[in-house]
């Protein structure tokens, strides 16, 4: 009755995993569609030639988007050669060639004619991706369709030879006729695709401007049902010591008051999906949840759920659950790109949190007692009998934080060695050495490390003798018990000291503050705030651009194009505040 899909499953065909090799000698055009594919999700390959097409084609390689107009090798030889190596992978031609009955032979899956805008390419790699999974003879069937599709555009007296056309279409409507109800069947399960696929990118704009939880659960859920394609969508909220859901908000023919009529089943698949971190699928709810979801006249009969769990890091937002018109049979593909939107809605969320953290008047405080030697920093305390403090932190990636702490009373090669060894410790850098000296530490898992995983700002860490003490916030709303409950399933010794509330007594600092993160973009203020902490700005300098580059992995002269841009703005802000103080 239900089936799941991980995040971190073998057989997952996710768009993170796969690879997209671009081939095009214009280079602008092809780094630019690196940046696109890149900002999906996907892993990009570029060749500026058929010659390095071929040198950078491997079985890794999921999928080709290729230039027919090249110098030296031509597209087509490219392609051809391709076929003769064994590579099966799908290949979308993109061209400015007009297309003729000479491609008709041409062993190609999707033609795309330039000009082509960034929603084209990613349509196209997503279908042809989804493509991969069907049988050889309805691949065989699209891969026509596109061939009929892109001559479709030529006036037929034009063409050099308009009978290999008729013949085309013969061909085409015998492979469907052979095929039909795996077509149309296939055919719905791309529109589903397509459909969803617009709906994340239309999120990611959401997720811009959002100010609250709410804007983006609604503006998700009315996406969703915007088309025939799904019945209804709903966010339930998840409490994990009951067990119990609760809706926050309903799209489509869903009634409002559907958080009270749930059959069992159903809501065993929202607790799996939200404690394990797994898509569900419901292949048929109860006739029961059917009438009381969708009302009268709505049976459960060729109705399926699918429920995706809305995380960031260690951190739950309850389960995002969509209905379907009619019921099918989920593809690995399909339910990947529901995983991915759940990744995305889980993200918007705590931004939001993060960004009410920084405007809320009054914020909550957490003290926390921390001794577990599993996080590397308490460990190094430990094992050198050094004090460690946070200097500053800065996020590089999903998958870890670069922290620049100062170490006292412990021997500071020593603890380089040691931090060296540690599994949770990527890369350390001793920046400066002496009676105080300063580290750079990148850490894959560590407290502080959890608490920024989710919404929580780090005020204050400080490790002696491996006697850990951190202070942090989070916005005076945010789930407290869901925060506690990531570090301590994350580090068994960790325990809360005390949890206050904190009156912010300058209001004009904090809007100094928001009105510098208005003007500031995300990268410009992780390159101040890390260049700050790495010493940058102090004289002799304690790192150089190419090494605080290196930390936030950029390119030095990208660091200085962002540090530059920073400090204006920056100096801007100070200005603007201080003619504002002397009544300018």
């Amino acid at each position: 009755m239900a089936t799941e899909l991980s995040a971190d499953s073998e057989s997952d065909t996710r768009r993170s995993d796969a690879t997209v090799l671009v081939v095009d000698d214009d280079q602008d055009l092809a780094d630019t569609c690196r940046y696109w594919l890149e900002g999906d999700g996907y892993s990009v390959r570029t060749a500026y030639s058929g010659e390095d097409a071929l040198e950078a084609m491997d079985e890794e390689v999921d999928l080709v988007l290729l230039d027919r107009r090249m110098p030296r090798l031509s597209g087509d030889e490219t392609l051809d050669e391709i076929r003769d190596r064994g590579y099966e992978c799908p290949v979308a031609m993109m061209t400015a060639v007009a297309p003729d009955t000479d491609i008709v032979d041409m062993p190609f899956d999707e033609y795309l004619v330039k000009p082509v805008a960034e929603a084209d390419v990613l349509d196209a790699v997503e279908e042809l991706l989804a493509r991969s999974d069907f049988s050889e003879d309805v691949r065989e069937y699209f891969a026509l369709e596109a061939t009929a599709e892109a001559l479709s555009s030529r006036d037929e007296e034009n063409l050099r030879d308009a009978g290999v056309l008729g013949d085309l279409r013969e061909e085409l409507s015998e492979a469907y006729e052979d095929h039909e109800e795996e077509i149309e069947r296939r055919e719905e399960q791309l529109d589903r695709l397509v459909h969803v696929n617009h709906v994340i990118r239309s999120i990611d704009r959401t997720l811009v401007e959002a100010s609250t939880r709410e804007t983006i659960e609604t503006e998700v859920c009315e996406a969703l049902v915007e088309t025939s394609t799904y019945r209804g969508a709903w966010v339930a909220e998840y409490n994990d010591h009951s067990r119990g859901i609760q809706t926050r908000v309903t799209a489509g023919s869903i009634v409002e008051d559907v958080d009270a009529q749930h059959d069992g089943q159903l809501q065993e698949c929202v607790a799996e999906a939200v404690e394990s971190g797994q898509v569900q699928v419901v292949s048929s709810i109860s006739a029961e949840h059917a009438a009381a979801a969708f009302g009268d006249g709505v049976t459960a009969e060729n109705t399926a759920a699918v429920v995706v769990p809305l995380t960031y890091r260690e951190k739950s937002y309850g389960a995002l659950l969509v209905y379907t018109v009619e019921s099918h049979v989920f593809t690995d593909h399909e339910l990947s790109v529901f995983v991915d939107l759940g990744d995305h809605i889980g993200n918007g969320i705590n931004a939001v949190e993060q960004r009410k953290l920084l405007l809320a008047d009054t914020i909550a405080e957490l003290e926390f007692r921390h001794t577990d030697t599993d996080d590397p920093f308490v460990a190094l305390s430990r094992d050198t009998g050094a004090t460690i403090t946070l200097r500053g932190v800065a996020s590089t990636d999903e998958s870890g934080l670069t922290c620049f702490v100062d170490v006292r009373d412990g021997d500071a090669q020593q603890l380089l060695e040691r931090a060296a060894e540690h599994p949770a410790v990527d890369h350390v850098r001793l920046v400066t050495e002496g009676e105080e000296s300063l580290f750079e530490l990148s850490v894959t898992s560590a407290a502080i490390e959890t608490l920024s995983g989710v919404g929580a700002t780090v005020n204050t860490f400080r490790v002696e003798d491996g006697q850990g003490r951190i202070v942090a916030e989070v916005a005076p709303d945010a789930d407290l018990k869901a925060i506690v409950g990531a570090v301590q399933s994350a580090f068994a010794d960790v325990s809360v000291l005390s949890k206050r509330e904190v009156e912010r007594s300058v209001q004009s600092t904090e809007a100094f503050k928001q009105g510098l993160s208005d003007k500031l973009t995300e990268r410009q203020q992780t390159a101040l705030e890390t260049a700050y902490a790495a010493g940058y700005y102090e004289w002799p300098r304690d790192s150089t651009a190419e090494e605080v580059a290196e930390a936030m992995d950029i390119a030095a002269p990208t660091l200085h194009e962002h540090l530059r841009a920073g400090e204006r703005k920056l100096l801007d802000a100070f200005v603007d505040e201080t003619n504002n103080d002397n009544g300018a």
